[in-house]
């Protein structure tokens, strides 16, 4: 009951921290300005992100080890959000390596932009696609 109490907080710090970071980064993607406090906030919520995504990913698969079993669609918009969070990530590292050229850099940023409103679609699937268990089913 503890663990699933956990997933869940994990879930929404996940999803409240994405809905900022795709709220601080819309600007940008008509040409504004990234900067000041718009950054500080997107820097703050990636964070959330970093730890919160693995720790949510293993929490979600060891409640899949016992049952209730999830639903395909809750199956799928999972994976989405562990894959596009992670490749989100992923892409803002490789941009911060010293060995990247100017135009690597660019392209980079453009694909971290787009991922992580792929995530940001993903993150609000997996919250439609949640199964509600009754705990007396799950406690069986």
């Amino acid at each position: 009951m503890m663990l699933a109490l956990i997933r869940r907080l994990t879930f929404a710090g996940v999803l409240i921290a994405t809905v900022v970071l795709f709220g601080t980064s819309l600007p940008t993607w008509w040409g504004g300005h990234f900067g000041g406090y718009r950054l500080l906030a997107h820097m703050a919520a990636s964070g959330v992100v970093v730890i919160g995504l693995p720790l949510y990913a293993i929490l979600r698969w060891t409640d899949w080890l016992s049952a209730p079993i999830p639903t395909r669609g809750s199956a799928w918009t999972f994976w989405a959000l562990i894959l596009s969070g992670f490749l989100t990530i992923a892409s803002m590292y490789a941009c911060m390596m010293p060995s990247t050229t100017t135009s690597w850099m660019v392209a980079l940023i453009d694909f971290h932009g787009w991922i992580g409103a792929t995530m940001a679609v993903a993150a609000i699937a997996h919250l439609a696609t949640l199964r509600r268990v009754d705990p007396k089913q799950s406690a069986t």
